[in-house]
Formats: C-alpha cells, structure tokens, sequence
C-alpha cells in the first residue's frame, strides 16, 4: 500500500486518487461563490459555464455557515454538482472528488 503525500502546490492540495482539497471562508454571503470559483480553477472554466448552482443544490451551502451547528456535531455536506462529488465541513474545507467519468 502507498504511503499517501497529498502535493501542494500554491495553498493547493490533491493526492493519487483524486481528491482536491481547498479552504473556503465560512462566510454565508460569499460561500457559494468562492465554492464556484474554486470548480471553475480545478475545470479551467469560467464561473458562467458552470451549471447554476441554485438550481442543483438551493441555498444549502449558505445555510450551512449562516446557521452553523455544534463543533461537537462535525456536520458536514455532500453533493454532486459538475462533475464532481463536493463535500464542505462547518469550517470551511471543501473536498472535491471527479465523478465524471462515473456519470
């Protein structure tokens, strides 16, 4: 078995099976837009050719950091959206898993 070494590269953090990790601010207004900003890195696309986020998931995101639960619950969301499975904690990581090929 592999010994797993995440590669950093400018604040930025993948490993072997494909995971991409990266830090949003735990901000309600701003959430879903920097969670858009960081697919449209990973795709090399622009925020306007991504799928409407509000259409796939609502305000889910927002209201995960508007109305933040208990440290001890370790809440966190998942969801699939452009391809790629999208998991935030209540802090703020984001964890993102391609899934296109899978679709």
């Amino acid at each position: 078995m592999a010994d797993f070494q995440p590669e950093k590269e400018e604040g930025r953090e993948s490993d072997d099976f494909g995971m991409i990790r990266r830090q949003i601010p735990p901000d309600p207004e701003t959430a879903e837009y920097d969670l858009l900003e960081i697919l449209a890195e990973v795709d090399g696309c622009e925020i306007e050719d991504l799928p409407a986020l509000y259409n796939e998931v609502e305000h889910v995101v927002e209201t995960l950091f508007r109305t933040p639960p208990s440290a001890a619950a370790q809440m966190s969301i998942s969801f699939s959206y452009g391809g790629y499975r999208v998991t935030i904690d209540r802090n703020g990581a984001v964890t993102l898993v391609s899934v296109k090929e899978s679709l």
